[in-house]
């Protein structure tokens, strides 16, 4: 069978019971939990914003009638299912034994710009893709309750206020009449829209004549199962609302985000579909949905965001992911039977982190250390001093053997260098920063810590191509808390693995296997972008990736294991917007498809910076290091540079 890591959309699984032994429960301890903890999830509007493959879609099939029907059947039968039922009942998506959530998803990518594109003025066009979208609503409400193996006699529709008559514009009470009443409404207002000569406004269909709005009529269901009566809370999904007209995503939001509409609402987008001000400055949407002629929408009140990409949070979100994926990394490899009958299930695992050493790649390290203790001529009791600091150093780290041999060699190498080096470094900025801000301290200058070990194993891997990206971690933090990426770069030694399985070998990756795999698909990964702007993207990358990786092999390591960003000062960022239209677009789609992590506000060397960081696909490709903090600070005005096409020449 097909790897189930190489299906990119696994939402797509057409059969409940296929697809929920893939879904993992941690992103929704992660995401939708704390709000649902807060009572913030389902009794306002939700705004779910993530980049291309982060899960979205996922979640939104999760909470419809049928997946949640099915997946208390199976849970019965299935601990890891279980343990999803319970981390989905935490989010408020059951009542006891049975499910408290009828969700529906509808895609927007599914005509409903159309709606914006009819000649009629704009109040008329509002309401048709309200209509639209409410009897779309209602079929999809209805069908998951057939899907579900739940018969519409058994379903009736309750009102916000309770009486008889308030809900006969959209059928009644009756589930079956309200379903032909939605038919009807539902092929007049596509006729309309999706017509090559729309009518004119008085030669509309009767049904777009009458009132119809369920969505504001309607407060729950009413369902019979088992001979017991219980509530469910409808749940209306608008996905891929990125795919609208600007003017049509920011009304739709005003109009969900009233406070008299009863039923739950969320909208799924991408993290590009609010403009630039919400990727580069962090706009809440009350400023950019502002509108002259409209009630304005407080966000704190009126919504609730929830971000599938917290920069703001990184230690903990990068814990957090290594956890996602793990879960689901067990959950897709205990689908594919050949590594099931083995117990190979914990890719975690599989990888190797022992790093063996060739002849030739000790050599290499030998050549570093003797050029650097040519360079700097010290005595040779200094030079003996700081191996012996050294040795003890990677014996207190468990740091044994070949690796041991290759590892101090370089490590005493930088800090020959260093102390070599005992005058203060300036910055970029050097008229601004004191003494007492230079990267490396009198005091540490010969101290063997953490730091100039990272610094070393970078410098091995460009010298020597010793391993530096493996184990399971790292191929987590690749991936920069992106599902579809981590799958990307999983997929790939699963197939390696998969192979060895076969032909009778160890399930296990060595850590040369597992480096030279994810740096040769991450730059296949870069090369096959295709984005907007994204030739500018790769352009602005290269350019902060070559000035990163200089600053990663200066032989004295004085960011440790060296840079992966550029700082901007806040001051001028803010400007980049108006100063730079160019370079705000390339920021912005790139922060939006993962290629940048922007953080504003990143305080250090006493100024606020903007960390512009590069993801794992390019630090992987170019050579850098995937821990996080090290940067080189420079001017708006040097990222413009990179954007011209003569500039990678």
């Amino acid at each position: 069978m097909a790897s189930p890591f190489e299906k990119r959309a696994i939402e797509k699984v057409r059969h409940d019971e296929a697809f929920l032994p893939y879904v993992a429960p941690a992103p929704f301890d992660i995401y939708l939990k704390p709000s649902a903890e807060r009572e913030v999830l389902l009794d306002r509007l939700v705004v779910l914003s993530g980049t291309p493959g982060s899960g979205k879609t996922t979640l939104a099939r999760i909470f419809q009638v049928q997946t949640l029907s099915t997946l208390q059947r199976m849970a019965e039968s299935s601990d890891a299912l279980a343990e999803l039922r319970a981390a989905l009942a935490k989010c408020g998506a059951y009542d006891g034994p049975r499910p408290r959530i009828a969700g529906c998803r509808l895609s927007m990518e599914d005509k409903y710009r159309d709606c914006w594109e009819c000649p009629y003025e704009e109040p008329v066009r509002q309401k048709l893709m309200r209509t639209l979208i409410n009897a779309r609503a209602m079929l999809a409400w209805l069908q998951g309750f057939d899907d579900a193996k739940i018969p519409l006699s058994k379903v009736r529709l309750v009102g916000r206020r309770g009486t008889t008559d308030e809900l006969a514009s959209i059928g009644g009470e009756s589930a079956s009449e309200a379903r032909t009443r939605a038919i009807a409404v539902e092929r007049a207002a596509y006729r309309i829209s999706a017509a090559l000569l729309p009518p004119s406004i008085g030669n509309f269909p009767v049904e777009l004549s009458e009132p119809y709005a369920p969505i504001d009529l309607i407060d729950h269901f009413e369902v019979v199962i088992d001979d017991q009566t219980c509530e469910m809370l409808p749940l209306l999904m608008l996905d891929d609302v990125h795919a609208l007209h600007a003017d049509q995503q920011a009304y739709l939001i005003r109009w969900l985000a009233g406070r008299e509409i009863a039923i739950a609402r969320w909208i799924l987008t991408r993290f590009d579909s609010f403009g630039p001000g919400h990727i580069l400055y962090g706009d809440s949407l009350t400023k950019l949905l502002e509108d002259p002629n409209e009630p304005g929408i407080q966000t704190k009140r009126d919504m609730t965001e929830i971000s599938l990409q917290r920069a703001g949070e990184r230690g903990k979100s990068r814990n957090e992911f290594r956890k996602v994926a793990r879960e689901m990394c067990k959950r897709y490899l205990a689908q594919i039977p050949v590594m099931n009958s083995c117990g190979a299930t914990d890719l975690a695992q599989m990888l190797d982190e022992h790093v063996t050493v060739t002849q030739t790649q000790l050599d290499a390290a030998n050549a570093l250390l003797n050029r650097a203790i040519k360079t700097t001529s010290l005595p040779q009791d200094r030079v003996a001093s700081v191996a012996e600091l050294v040795s003890e150093y990677l014996e207190t780290r468990a740091i044994r053997g070949q690796e041991a041999a290759v590892v101090g060699q370089a490590m005493a190498s930088i800090l020959l260098h260093r102390l070599a080096k005992k005058t203060p470094q300036k910055t970029f900025f050097d008229e601004e920063i004191k003494e007492e801000d230079s990267d490396i301290s009198e005091d540490h200058v010969v101290r063997p810590n953490p730091s100039v070990e990272h610094g070393a194993r970078i410098h091995l891997w460009h010298a020597a191509n010793i391993p530096y990206a493996f184990g399971f971690d790292d191929l987590a933090d690749a991936a920069n808390e992106n599902i579809e990426r981590f799958l990307h770069f999983a997929g790939q030694m699963v197939n390696l693995l998969q192979t060895r399985v076969i032909r009778g070998t160890e399930p296990r990756l060595s850590t040369v296997q597992q480096s030279q795999l994810l740096r040769n698909h991450s730059s296949e990964m870069v090369e096959g972008w295709n984005f907007p702007e994204s030739t500018s993207v790769r352009r602005l990358a290269k350019g902060i990736a070559v000035e990163c990786v200089a600053k990663s092999l200066e032989p004295n390591a004085s960011l440790g294991g060296g840079a992966n960003a550029f700082g901007i000062p806040m001051s001028e960022y803010e400007r980049i917007a108006v100063d730079q239209p160019e370079l705000a677009r390339t920021l912005q789609f790139g922060s939006a498809y993962n290629a940048f992590t922007l953080l504003p506000g990143y305080r250090t060397k006493h100024k606020d910076w903007c960390l512009i960081e590069l993801s794992g696909p390019l630090l992987l490709s170019y050579g850098l290091t995937l821990q996080r903090g090290g940067f080189l600070e420079r001017r708006v005005s040097h990222l413009g540079k990179f954007l011209a096409p003569e500039a990678q020449s």
